[in-house]
């Protein structure tokens, strides 16, 4: 079936397929979930282990090191990372992208039921998975009371039984996390006195609360027709339960119990870390979201379940009859971002929508035509969101950033059919006829460019990478629309235009009615007429310029040998240029853009040994350095403690923003603070109004950031991980600091932050060791004995308490009320029995001894050796390959230097290594001229797009040397890329050559080939004579060097329509500044830039090359004798 002709005869079966898919498209953009980014699916599982009050150390040797040994045969492993800290393990496992979730899963799981023993009173290990994609917070809310006497922390009990779960019922939720709070336990606090008066050991009572506390099944048995369950259930439910429990029996056979010796109470657990929102103690709650669900509609049912919490009768006001006046607030949520984003790029579309029809109706000078043309822009943007819909998709910044790309690019195929229509109708055709004969002739050209546009990225889809699942959606939704405007083109359009358009009425537009060139007098007088619909005489002095560009075209292919070397050399000189100014303005690359997303981070590291207290005060103090910023209701207000220094990047601010948020959350070696500024558009400085805080504490060390819409967790796109592993632990610490020290004269102290914090500086430690001798005789063991200790310092966990439904912990601990200094520990009496099982009373001292040490806050581990991470977070205007290079130099000064062993490794991981994996794809690695350099480029993927671009073109022109002469134009269209980028970067020194941009370069070869396809194949068909240009009952040949000429006098005027309409259609992509701006307006500018130079060269370089290949052809003593060999060269006059 013919298309072009069924559309034609058919225009309500094809205007109704057109209403169709628009109304199809509006539903499925109804369908389609809306969030900032799209979903990177690389699993990345946690295996979290507790073991209160042990040491680093510990944990490392015990439950580490096994665990390790049994995951690292995961299958599709990419990373594993472990932290052992104060009381607890986590192993972090990273897949590959594209690992099944649920495989990995399993695998992991299997892998830790293959661990054959944990420490008795080490709890069970957590299995958590997560992604790339939902392991941020899309929404933080606070909880605050009004009377500031309350301490929030207290409510964690409550907030877990009642705010939880409704949170966790929206749709689309993954997880709430809660922090700051503080959970109920119940504590057998004892006097060591009292015991050691009674003469029982600490062992003791905790055996005895073992044993009494018990809620095991007993098996089952036949009954009947039935089986019965047993279950043996005294678990403590009650303090006065707890509290009548047995320890022993005295001499005189009375029962000793736990009230006798001790007293048990329902307390809160001691503060591990605090949470504080200017100036008030909070509760923070932390949202993330399942996979491919719509954050937008995520973030306004939690708004709503909000509302309702603090609503009259909600559980909020319900709390103790709302007598602290505890109240939720949503304080900070990605919506308002993605709202910027996608209504910035909304806008683009629209605006850049607009321009393309205003340049089409300003070249037309025709409300039909333009409207004609018109049609592929709904038709093709709309029927796009359907084929997201169907493919699983999201709609974000990214993928509507690619259909704001494709708006300049589908009018191309409508532009170049319309215009074929035209030429017939000044031809003196019917409508009909013209609308039939001028689709179908340009119909191999549209199809020729389609099919090239497309295929250059079937081999960007192969990137599996993080990058690579980024490039899914933007390349989708431009082969989606440019896919969709070809059917238009053949469909559509000329439905519309046999309809619409109205026979030519003889206008000289610069050609004769033949096609011609009009002579100079025909031109001058068009050019004299100037009048609105001549657009006063530019339309003339465009034919006039067209014309004489095509008598140049035509000067300049003369054949002769003088010709053929001055084609030659301009070919040559011009490509030399183009080559040597793509490698001077060749920036350095990044990873991803950051974006300017509203949220400021800082991680603060204390010195090592600072008390939770301490670092609160830290906070506070931090806090009121602050206060200036956060109680400032305006910009001004907060501009009046300016100007600010940015102590990293050296740059000063003078519009300083108000922190419409600030709240700080402490922990154990840590203080970790987030701003939010009043002004979204205005958050840069924040960092800088941050880093001058940090001086009022001078030991510690922080980095503060703008987080990345694109990294994980609060971390920026631009940082690079260095990663220094090792055996000899003492000889680490030591090279560290001195790439730490190098780094910061390097980078500045801000830029610089280290895992594990302050790694060289050791906290105070008591290393407690059994004397075997002593302890052996009096019956003891290592357990009993680390059960003592742990009772008199910390508390040891004897159980679980069933406290309204709920298991908390029970803790056995000498009582707070009497005091004990650590000296003083060893002076504890302790109760223990000879071999005939006489109790006596010695000092703890005796059995054990304390040995000062120092203790490492946290180890990390990589790989399964000891290691310690440097993340260097350059200034937004440094590139990430720059800052690469600047650390590589100073690790290889540390080689020479001596500090860093060769028994060291180091590895720069993160965003470095994606970076150098991804270009690698891409672009291909050179280190020189050797077959491993030859064989990367070979096989990255810019290349295979050219050979598949090649490959495609030879088949539809059924020659393999007419290709080269259109792939030309990639080469000089890349030095037009390369300065759009630079003139951008001049105005932004923050935009760079990221991966995103890099992928301007793949779009451009799709896209500047088109041009020069029009000049080729109208040139073919002048010089076969398939055209009706001359003859539309008999066409006659031409010669090469008039079909030449004449088809780049003829194919001009569409290329240049099609190029402004494309340019005009990226322009606010480029320009436009606001929210997510920074993730499209390099890779605009490349196309933009790109796009421009290439088709000024595709009217001159094409044509000369195509002569040459031409001319060589003909002078060859061979030709193949088919249909379409070239006619014999005409004498011209």
């Amino acid at each position: 079936m013919d298309p072009i002709r069924f559309a034609i005869e058919n225009p309500v079966k094809t205007a109704v397929g057109i209403i169709m898919v628009l109304l199809f498209g509006g539903l499925a953009l109804n369908a389609i979930p809306v969030q900032l980014t799209p979903d990177v699916d690389r699993p990345v599982i946690t295996v979290r282990t507790n073991w209160s009050g042990r040491s680093p150390e510990e944990i490392e040797r015990s439950i580490i090191i096994e665990q390790e040994e049994k995951l690292k045969s995961v299958q599709g492993l990419w990373k594993m990372t472990s932290l052992a800290s104060l009381g607890s393990a986590s192993i972090t496992l990273e897949f590959n992208v594209g690992s099944p979730p649920d495989r990995v899963l399993q695998d992991v799981s299997n892998k830790m039921d293959e661990v054959q023993e944990y420490p008795e009173d080490a709890d069970r290990p957590v299995i958590d998975i997560a992604d790339t994609a939902s392991d941020d917070s899309i929404a933080y809310l606070l909880l605050q009371a009004d009377d500031p006497n309350f301490e929030v922390a207290t409510f964690y009990d409550y907030a877990d039984r009642f705010l939880k779960p409704s949170l966790e019922r929206i749709d689309g939720v993954a997880e709430i996390d809660i922090k700051g709070g503080r959970e109920h336990q119940v504590q057998v606090r004892f006097d060591p006195k009292e015991l050691a008066r009674r003469n029982i050991s600490i062992p003791e009572v905790a055996a005895a609360l073992r044993q009494d506390n018990v809620n095991v099944s007993a098996g089952d048995m036949a009954g009947g027709r039935q089986d019965v369950r047993f279950r043996v259930v005294e678990q403590f439910d009650s303090l006065e339960r707890l509290r009548e429990t047995v320890i022993k029996y005295d001499v005189a056979g009375s029962p000793i119990r736990v009230a006798d010796v001790a007293s048990a109470n329902l307390v809160l657990e001691k503060t591990v870390h605090f949470d504080q929102c200017k100036g008030k103690t909070s509760m923070t709650i932390f949202v993330k979201r399942k996979t491919g669900s719509n954050v937008l509609d995520i973030i306004e049912d939690v708004n709503r379940v909000v509302d309702e919490m603090n609503a009259e009768g909600g559980v909020l006001r319900s709390f103790k009859n709302d007598r602290y006046g505890l109240r939720l607030r949503n304080a900070f949520d990605d919506s308002h971002y993605i709202h910027s984003a996608i209504g910035l790029v909304r806008d683009n579309l629209l605006i850049g929508g607009g321009l393309a029809i205003a340049v089409l109706l300003l070249f037309l000078r025709s409300m039909r035509s333009t409207l004609i043309i018109s049609l592929a822009i709904p038709i093709s943007v709309i029927g796009t969101f359907v084929v997201l819909w169907l493919s699983g998709r999201n709609l974000n910044v990214i993928s509507l950033a690619g259909l704001s790309f494709a708006v300049g690019m589908v009018v191309d195929n409508a532009i170049v059919v319309l215009e074929n229509i035209d030429r017939y109708l000044k031809s003196g055709a019917d409508v009909r006829t013209a609308t039939l004969r001028g689709t179908r002739e340009v119909w191999g050209a549209v199809l020729a460019s389609t099919l090239t546009t497309i295929a250059v990225f079937a081999p960007v889809l192969t990137i599996q990478d993080e990058a690579g699942q980024l490039f899914y959606d933007l390349v989708l939704a431009i082969c989606a629309a440019v896919a969709l405007s070809l059917i238009v083109s053949i469909t559509a359009i000329p439905m519309a235009a046999s309809l619409i358009l109205r026979p030519h009425r003889d206008r000289t537009l610069g050609r004769s009615r033949n096609g011609e060139g009009a002579s100079s007098g025909d031109t001058a007088r068009s050019s004299q007429k100037f009048s609105p619909h001549n657009l006063f005489g530019l339309v003339g002095i465009f034919a006039w310029l067209t014309d004489r560009w095509a008598g140049l075209i035509h000067l300049m292919t003369f054949r002769s040998l003088s010709s053929a070397w001055l084609r030659v050399l301009l070919i040559a000189l011009t490509m030399a240029v183009s080559i040597g100014l793509s490698m001077w303005w060749m920036p350095p690359a990044s990873y991803l853009p950051n974006g300017s997303k509203n949220f400021t981070f800082c991680r603060m590291s204390t010195p090592a040994g600072y008390s939770v207290m301490e670092n609160y005060s830290v906070g506070q103090r931090i806090e009121k350095e602050l206060q200036p910023f956060w109680s400032a209701t305006t910009g001004e207000e907060a501009s009046a403690n300016g100007p600010i220094v940015d102590q990293r990047s050296g740059k000063t601010y003078t519009d300083i923003p108000a922190l419409k948020e600030f709240f700080f959350v402490v922990a154990r070696g840590s203080v970790f603070m987030i701003g939010i500024s009043q002004d979204p558009t205005n958050v840069e400085p924040i960092a800088a109004v941050f880093n001058r805080a940090f001086n009022v504490v001078p030991a510690s060390k922080g980095v503060t950031s703008q987080a990345s819409i694109f990294g994980r967790g609060a971390g920026s796109s631009n940082a690079v991980d260095i990663e220094v592993r090792g055996n000899d632990m003492r000889r680490l610490k030591v090279a560290c600091g001195f790439l730490e020290s190098e780094l910061q004269r390097e980078f500045s102290r801000f830029s610089v932050r280290t895992s594990p914090g302050n790694f060289n500086e050791s906290g105070p430690e008591l290393r407690i060791e059994v004397n075997e001798e002593i302890a052996k005789r009096l019956g003891l063991n290592a357990t009993d004995l680390a059960t003592t200790a742990r009772s008199l310092i910390d508390g040891a966990f004897v159980g679980d308490f069933d406290f309204e439904g709920d298991n908390i912990d029970l803790i056995l601990i000498r009582d707070p009320s009497i005091e004990l200094a650590p000296e003083e520990v060893a002076e504890v009496p302790v109760t223990v029995r000879d071999s005939t099982g006489t109790p006596s009373t010695i000092p703890f001292g005796q059995l054990v001894s304390f040995l000062p040490s120092e203790a490492s806050q946290e180890i990390r581990r990589v790989e399964q050796q000891r290691a310690i991470a440097l993340t260097v977070t350059p200034p937004n205007d440094v590139a990430l390959e720059d800052a690469q290079t600047r650390i590589l130099a100073i690790v290889e000064q540390a080689r020479v230097s001596g500090k860093l062993g060769n028994d060291m490794f180091v590895t720069l991981s993160g965003n470095a290594d994606r970076l150098s994996e991804v270009r690698r794809l891409l672009m291909g690695s050179w280190y020189g001229w050797d077959w491993q350099s030859i064989g990367s480029v070979a096989t990255s993927r810019f290349f295979i797009a050219l050979v598949i671009t090649y490959l495609l073109l030879a088949a539809l022109f059924e020659n393999f040397i007419y290709p080269l002469v259109i792939l030309l134009t990639v080469p000089l269209a890349t030095v037009g890329g390369f300065a759009g980028l630079a003139i951008v970067h001049w105005f932004d020194p923050t935009q760079q050559l990221d991966v995103l941009t890099m992928l301007g370069f793949v779009i451009l070869i799709g896209v500047v080939v088109n041009n020069a396809i029009l000049i080729v194949h109208q040139a073919l068909n002048f010089m076969r004579g398939e055209t009706d240009e001359v003859d539309q009952k008999g066409a006659m040949p031409m010669s090469p060097r008039d079909a030449i000429a004449l088809s780049v006098q003829t194919r001009t005027r569409p290329i240049f329509i099609t190029t402004c309409t494309s340019v005009f259609g990226m322009l606010p992509l480029v320009i436009a500044p606001g929210a997510g701006s920074e993730l499209y307006r390099g890779l605009g500018a490349i196309v933009v830039g790109g796009l421009t130079t290439a088709t000024f060269f595709t009217l001159l370089i094409v044509p000369l090359f195509f002569s040459l290949v031409v001319d060589l052809r003909l002078a060859l003593p061979f030709k193949r004798p088919t249909s379409q060999t070239l006619p014999p060269m005409q004498p011209t006059t």
